[in-house]
């Protein structure tokens, strides 16, 4: 190929998405411009500032973001990849190189070659060099493209490599060899940042100078651009004011990616402690840094180093480090150094210290037993002072030392002796005198002086003491007691029973409206040994309904007076808010007793809470499951509101209910009941309240907890009313039952021989009869001449099941001789601990048998046969047998009683 071809129309470039010869391409991009200027076309591309707003394919740099923007939408190159298809320089060299073969550190932040403000890019296709606008980069009409070499941009002619890229001084780019410039559509390439700086400053160190001495200031400067320059720096030293004290300046050379530090000197003078800080400042940049400039003085410091707890009468020595700041006056100097203590003077020192000096100087203090508990040492020079202070020991620590507590008491009455004992010792050890020693003790109660007493306290053994008070009558319910020391007391609040006056709640007038006055009357009796009176107190708690919520306030008081043994009748009055909705606590309290009571407080708004849900399920024709809950409005105002039926958590039924105040309704709906036999969590949601309860599907689900959850429903309180619908009338039917099934008396048990062969002869003419009734029901008595058979076709079945040794079937044909089924009635204990259970078999004329059972956990116990009968009961509970009862259709496999934590569970285990 020749130069010539380099540039000919068969070469081809992307031109509005399109691939077609570079000459057509230039014709089409001339048409559409012409076309764009003739009629006015709004929107066209500025050539000079870059794609407009609706230009696509913008290229995205990765790094430091280029200065140039592309004159039209880039084609000729994958923009995806940083400057990896970019030609740039680097700090490296002078080479002019693709951003694929840099140095991701060695490139300036912004490193593009371009030509007219078009970046460089290589042609993914052809590997040669052009500008985004896919004019190619021409050297003396030879083209520039990427080849593996170092540097990787050559200039060749097609055949041979010519020569290579260099960065020059002034900015274009050339070929190392022959110097000739590179160009791209006539416009010279060049590096457009060549000449760019940015020196930033940063202040690195500084030191602490007194005044008359050197401060030094180290700035570091850095350039991370490409071009060099020298620049001149700043240094200002400002006041707390921010006034400048005084400028210094100084300059810097810097080359691209290049960095330098600059020291400034200044020597201080007298009044330069004012200096605060430094402020350094270039043309491109400036920092700021705290200036410490010390006063031309000595400063003096007690250190940790002194006697620590010397004994009255030792000589108590104090370590001062003396530091001297500055040179002012020069040369080295004496300072005066005066020691005192607790204000009074002890000596004076004269201390030689040259400029920046450091020393340290002991001074000693005969102590004496009035320093102790501790005396305060103080050190000056001039104006500048330090001050510690050291304990003392002698005999005012080792009272300090002394400390009293608390440890016992009675609980008296009113008029009894209230005792209280304390143990009395040493606080710290290293306070402890050699020798015992004496110390006076201060009892008061409610600031009284009951008693004084001494106490001989030996080493680190404490003493124990008893303190005794006479109480009387007022001193209900506490006293303030109070142990008085030489060093550290005791204080106690000991309750003391006085009349002993007890409150029950007889009556509250619930429920109440909102606004309306809740009335409780409470029964105060006083059940002490002498006659008192007291404050009796309504305490009303409006957040009883939130668990996590607690609000408490007296509502009303009286005062209550009362001889031995006298009881009287208080009502209390508190005025209801709709914050109360939907109960409060009414708590009557007196000094020694309270008493408890929630009361419904009705809301203006309606209220609905559902009660009272259950399951009903089916297996007639379909299998379904009928739920419904009673609705109850215990508000005060009429209102509808939608009632959600969840069953496992699952939303099976919406119904809008319209109630007016207290009214009521029954809500109830019929489902398919779930596929699997089993227990299933039933719930009712409205506006105001949940409930919950647990429902059946093939099996009888017993649960004696509520159907309200209290945790989640914020109605009223109806646990008492629950109670109170408990029925008695269980027990009676037990006792009758339990008597069914009494053994008799050992000494009843034995019978006569000749009764005995008559009851076996019975046995035997009733199963000849059996068998005979078995075969036909319906034609009982049968002719007689037909006995004889249908004894020998029974026989028959019998003898086969014997030969077959089929011991299940013989069971079971034992038991049809007696009246017996093949099931049995298994009973399991799936509950976590032991459990007391009665089950119970009946048919229609008789009860089978009845058994109380005590099953440990997991325990599985076999009870009896069950009836061979065409329709029998089986019922088990604690209470009552009848309310958990399950009916059984004929001989169809062993029957199962469970007892699993949702209740009992009653059915065919086959």
């Amino acid at each position: 190929m020749t130069n010539g071809d380099a540039t000919s129309d068969t070469e081809s470039c992307l031109c509005f998405g399109l691939r077609v010869p570079r000459s057509l391409g230039a014709m089409l991009v001339l048409t559409v411009l012409l076309v764009a200027l003739g009629v006015g076309t709004a929107g066209a591309t500025d050539i000079a500032g870059g794609p407009t707003a609706e230009t696509s394919g913008s290229t995205t740099f990765d790094g430091p973001t280029p200065s140039l923007q592309s004159a039209v939408t880039q084609q000729c190159t994958d923009s995806s990849d940083g400057y990896s298809n970019t030609v740039v320089v680097t700090f490296d060299d002078e080479y002019v190189i693709t951003g694929s073969s840099a140095d991701a550190e060695s490139l300036p932040p912004d490193p593009v070659v371009s030509a007219d403000d078009e970046a460089l890019v290589v042609d993914l296709d052809s590997g040669t060099v052009v500008t985004e606008s896919c004019e190619p980069a021409m050297v003396d009409g030879n083209e520039v493209r990427v080849v593996e070499n170092d540097p990787d941009l050559v200039v060749t002619d097609g055949v041979y490599l010519n020569d290579t890229l260099e960065l020059t001084d002034d900015g274009t780019v050339q070929t190392v060899n022959g110097g000739s410039t590179v160009e791209a559509d006539g416009d010279t390439v060049e590096y457009t940042e060549h000449d760019t700086v940015d020196f930033q400053p940063n202040i690195t160190e500084t030191n602490s100078p007194g005044e008359g001495e050197t401060l030094s200031i180290t700035v570091e400067v850095t350039n991370p651009h490409y071009g060099s320059d020298d620049q001149e720096l700043e240094l200002f030293l400002r006041d707390g004011n921010n006034e400048i004290k005084e400028t210094l300046t100084d300059s810097i050379s810097l080359d691209g990616d290049d960095s330098g530090t600059v020291t400034f000197d200044y020597e201080t003078e007298e009044g330069d402690d004012i200096i605060e800080s430094a402020r350094v400042r270039t043309e491109d940049g400036t920092d700021t840094a705290d200036v410490t400039v010390h006063e031309a003085s000595v400063d003096v410091e007690i250190t940790d180093d002194w006697t620590r707890f010397p004994a009255a009468g030792d000589e108590l020595e104090v370590p001062v480090e003396i530091t001297r700041h500055g040179n002012i006056p020069d040369g080295e100097q004496e300072y005066i150094i005066d020691f005192l203590i607790d204000d009074s003077h002890v000596t004076t020192r004269p201390v030689a210290l040259s400029p920046g000096e450091e020393t340290v100087e002991t001074f000693t203090y005969e102590t004496s037993e009035d320093d102790s508990p501790s005396v305060e040492a103080t050190v000056k020079s001039g104006y500048n002072s330090h001050t510690a202070s050291v304990e003392v020991l002698g005999q005012a620590t080792h009272e300090e030392n002394v400390e009293a507590a608390f440890t016992d008491q009675n609980d008296p009455d009113e008029g009894e002796t209230l005792e209280l004992t304390a143990e009395i010792g040493y606080d710290r050890w290293d306070r402890i005198p050699d020798e015992s020693q004496e110390y006076p003790v201060q009892f008061y109660v409610d600031d009284k002086l009951i008693e004084n007493r001494t106490v001989e306290l030996d080493g680190d053994q404490p003493v124990t003491e008893t303190f005794e008070y006479e109480t009387e009558s007022g001193d209900a319910p506490r006293v303030d007691a109070e142990l008085v020391t030489p060093g550290t007391g005791a204080t106690d609040s000991p309750r003391i029973t006085g009349s002993g006056f007890e409150v029950t709640i007889d009556e509250i007038n619930e429920p109440v409206n909102a606004s309306e006055e809740l009335v409780t009357t409470a029964v105060i009796e006083n059940t002490g040994e002498i006659e008192g009176e007291q404050e009796v107190r309504l305490r009303i708690d409006s957040g009883i309904a939130d668990p996590d919520r607690t609000l408490r306030q007296i509502r009303d008081r009286t005062n209550v007076s009362l001889e031995v043994g006298e009881q009287t009748t208080e009502q209390f009055v508190y005025r209801t808010a709709e914050s109360d909705v939907p109960k409060v606590e009414a708590a009557i309290i007196s000094n020694n007793d309270e008493a408890l009571a929630n009361a419904t407080v009705r809301s203006k708004s309606s209220h609905y809470e559902p009660q009272n849900l259950s399951g009903d399920y089916t297996n007639d024709t379909d299998r379904e499951l009928t739920l419904s809950s009673e609705i109850n409005n215990t508000g005060t105002e009429s209102g509808d509101q939608y009632v959600e039926f969840m069953l496992d958590d699952e939303l099976v039924y919406v119904d809008r209910v319209t109630l007016g105040p207290w009214e009521s309704t029954n809500v109830s709906t019929t489902i398919d009941a779930p596929e699997e036999i089993g227990a299933y969590d039933f719930s009712v949601e409205t506006d105001n309240a949940t409930a919950a309860s647990t429902v059946g599907v093939g099996v009888e689900i017993i649960d004696d907890e509520p159907a309200t959850d209290p945790s989640e429903s914020d109605g009223p309180d109806d646990s008492d009313e629950q109670d109170d619908q408990s029925s008695p009338s269980s027990d009676g039917e037990q006792t009758n039952e339990s008597d069914s099934t009494t053994e008799p008396p050992e000494e009843e048990a034995g019978l006569p021989w000749f009764l005995i062969l008559l009851g076996v002869l019975g046995v035997l003419v009733s199963s000849l009869t059996l068998l005979v009734y078995r075969n036909d029901p319906e034609n009982f008595p049968p002719e007689p001449a037909a006995v004889p058979g249908i004894l020998e076709e029974e026989g028959t079945k019998i003898t086969n099941q014997i030969r077959a040794t089929n011991l299940s079937m013989l069971v079971a044909t034992v038991k049809g001789f007696v009246g017996l089924g093949a099931g049995t009635l298994v009973v399991q204990n799936k509950l976590p601990r032991a459990a007391t259970v009665r089950v119970r078999c009946q048919t229609a004329e008789d009860t089978v048998f009845m058994q109380d059972l005590e099953l440990q956990p997991d325990e599985r116990r076999t009870l009896a046969s069950l009836p061979d009968v065409d329709q029998f009961r089986v019922g088990a509970g604690v209470d009552d047998i009848t309310s958990h009862e399950e009916v059984f259709q004929g001989d169809n496999g062993d029957v199962g009683v469970v007892l699993r934590a949702e209740g009992l569970v009653i059915a065919n285990l086959s």
